[in-house]
């Protein structure tokens, strides 16, 4: 999925230049009506142009696409609002109009927008004329659901307005209502179902289904479709990324074409004739870069342990210590990494072949190879770890590796948010600190979960950091235990030397309590709004990063702009006795056949038979063991460190892949 990393303008001047057009048109086109100076075919449609425009200003505050600041989407979509229905509220536009991109193309009870779109076809002008009625239906159905302050605005305005044109009316100005309101409203409205409901989503699939096939792009004479639709012809790229504004729409569709292209998006020309996207890239004059024999793709040198020297063990906190290796010369290259990847470690314990994986806690500019590893109750390595290993000793270690990353790069401007809990801070720490470094332009924000201060990973370094920014990294730490003395207010015993010292304190808060869906959501709606975030990082135990993930997607979060891991994956897969399917299995260039047992795991089947191949945590969480399917087919009952595009290429993650074909080939050097 193409991530187009557009930053959101504090606020959009376009989106506010097409506001103020829109009331001086349609102050204009009032006064020429009151004063009988221009006939009503002129009038009529310039009201519903202003119906048009007004209505893309609240589509934009709707989705938070209008800036940065919160107040100002809420504003502008409420002061839109009454020049597009004055009977309807802001909030219950915006409700319907995200229950429309979460369901695209389901039934009409499901997803409102489909109401322009179902039925025979001499039905679907009637539909596009009374969209808003069965915008009402949908929301009075649902309504005992909604926020009572929702509830309470709506009614207000609806109350507000009925008792205005009931005042108008009486009052003998009827006739100007009629022809300045209602009638051109009713024509933009129609306008409206027909262009950014019909047109891109009449006969496609639902999104469930397919969300690059569910709405489609226009093409062609975009010189005179773009600036009539205000880049509605490209309403694709609003469905793949809501947040961005609508007069990036073009740039970002250039930008990610060949992304777009290789899902085989819908695309019609301006006339209504579908193009497949060979066709497109014909037309467009694509063909040369795209007719040539892509490159074979290269075999994945395997991973192999490497012995290395354990430089330094030093105290963390409570229960906790890092671990710096020793990296010579030859291997500096070999043990490169990107900030959030991992290393996989083994050694013998108590006589017992032991591998664990443990994120990387320092950046790649530093030169330094660190991880941290906390104690946990019953763990084999990590009771070793933090009572016996010392400088001087050697472990194995396999080369960096892991999904969980991000690439800085120093012209970005980017917004960043972590959830972290507990030694979920090890990677947060090297993303986060590489990417304000090499970023001197993008922000963060933490969300850091602990039991109390004694036992948070990382406190100082993460103070320090945060002063030292200045205020691009705020870090909120939430701390369970009621006891913890960072939670009480501390009086100073002596005023700040300086004012930086005031500021540095400020960039950390602390938190009674969990950080619950409640409280995500509450964010979510204010400073963290989805609009000003350009990526998540969540990393924890399962149950937290599934509510978070949980929670984005509900505000219609792009998922590739949510990247996480876990501490630990599913459990075990037990398989049975009785014999199953053959596998042929390929490592380090060698290939082995090996039989396997009914619901054996390809990873379990191959260490049973001898095979060294690479693993760690056998949960799903970290990747180590992903190979590719050459012959056969596999289920895998979770796959954490996999998306679902390399799913679909035919990546397996080993410790949970099954077979479910006689024969299953797999090699793990592709």
């Amino acid at each position: 999925m193409p991530n187009p990393r557009l930053p959101l303008p504090v606020v959009s001047v376009p989106t506010v230049l097409l506001f103020a057009g829109g009331v001086m048109v349609w102050t204009g086109a009032t006064w020429l009506v009151v004063n009988e100076a221009a006939p009503l075919w002129v009038t009529i449609p310039l009201h519903a142009l202003v119906t048009f425009t007004m209505f893309t200003v609240l589509h934009e505050s709707t989705h938070h696409a209008a800036g940065q600041l919160t107040w100002v989407n809420e504003l502008l979509g409420r002061i839109a609002m009454p020049f597009v229905a004055a009977y309807g509220s802001f909030p219950l536009v915006r409700y319907i109009h995200l229950e429309h991109h979460r369901n695209t193309n389901e039934d009409a009870h499901t997803d409102p927008d489909a109401w322009t779109a179902h039925g025979p076809w001499w039905q679907l002008p009637l539909r596009w004329l009374t969209i808003d009625f069965w915008y009402a239906r949908f929301y009075v159905a649902r309504q005992r659901t909604r926020p009572p302050s929702e509830r309470a605005e709506t009614a207000a305005v609806v109350t507000l307005s009925l008792a205005a044109f009931a005042w108008l009316t009486v009052s003998g100005h009827g006739w100007e209502l009629l022809m300045v309101y209602l009638i051109p409203q009713r024509v933009g409205l129609a306008v409206l179902a027909w262009w950014f409901d019909w047109l891109p989503h009449h006969d496609l699939g639902a999104q469930r289904q397919n969300r690059f096939g569910a709405t489609r792009v226009r093409v062609g004479l975009e010189w005179l479709m773009t600036p009539i639709m205000l880049c509605q012809n490209y309403h694709l790229v609003h469905h793949l990324h809501p947040a961005i504004p609508f007069y990036r729409y073009l740039r970002t569709w250039k930008d990610n074409r060949d992304a777009y292209l290789a899902r085989d998006v819908p695309i019609a020309t301006p006339w209504g004739r579908e193009l497949t996207s060979s066709e497109y890239r014909e037309w467009r004059q694509l063909t040369g870069s795209f007719d040539e024999e892509p490159p074979a793709p290269q075999p994945r040198r395997p991973s192999r342990f490497h012995a290395l020297r354990v430089a330094e063990v030093r105290p963390l906190c409570e229960g906790a210590v890092t671990v710096t290796f020793d990296v010579p010369e030859r291997l500096r290259e070999t043990f490169r990494f990107s900030p959030g990847q991992h290393l996989v470690i083994r050694a013998e314990v108590d006589g017992e072949e032991v591998r664990r994986a443990y994120s990387i806690c320092s950046t790649p500019d530093s030169g330094v190879l660190r991880i941290a590893i906390k104690h946990q109750l019953g763990g084999a390595f990590s009771t070793f770890a933090t009572t016996e290993l010392a400088a001087g000793d050697t472990l194995d270690v396999l080369p960096p590796d892991g999904e969980f990353t991000l690439a800085p790069a120093r012209g970005r401007a980017g917004r960043y948010v972590a959830l972290a809990a507990g030694s979920g801070i090890t990677p947060i720490l090297s993303i986060l600190t590489a990417a304000l470094q090499d970023e001197p332009n993008s922000k963060a924000t933490l969300l850091y979960i602990n039991t109390s201060g004694a036992s948070t990973m990382f406190a100082d370094e993460l103070g320090a950091l945060a002063a030292r920014l200045g205020g691009r990294l705020h870090v909120v730490h939430y701390r369970t235990d009621e006891r913890d003395p960072d939670l009480r207010t501390q009086r100073l015993e002596r005023p700040f030397d300086i004012v930086g010292e005031a500021l540095a304190i400020s960039h950390e808060r602390y938190q009674r309590g969990r950080l619950d869906d409640t409280r995500l959501r509450a964010l979510l709606q204010a400073r963290l709004h989805p609009a000003k975030v350009d990526e998540w990082f969540l990393c924890g135990p399962r149950d937290l990063v599934d509510m978070a993930r949980r929670t984005l997607a509900d505000r219609d979060v792009p998922d590739e702009n949510v990247h996480f891991e876990l501490f630990q994956g599913a459990l075990p897969v037990r398989p049975s006795r009785r014999r199953g399917p053959t596998l042929t299995v390929t490592v380090g260039g060698k290939t082995a056949e090996i039989p396997a047992t009914v619901g054996e795991t390809v990873l379990s089947a191959v260490l049973r038979h001898g095979v060294d191949a690479p693993y760690a945590c056998v949960g799903g969480a970290c990747g180590t063991c992903r190979a590719t399917v050459v012959r056969g087919s596999a289920r895998m009952d979770v796959h954490y460190a996999l998306g679902d595009d390399e799913v679909a290429a035919g990546r397996i993650l080993t410790c949970r892949a099954v077979a479910t074909s006689p024969e299953l080939g797999v090699d793990y050097d592709r």
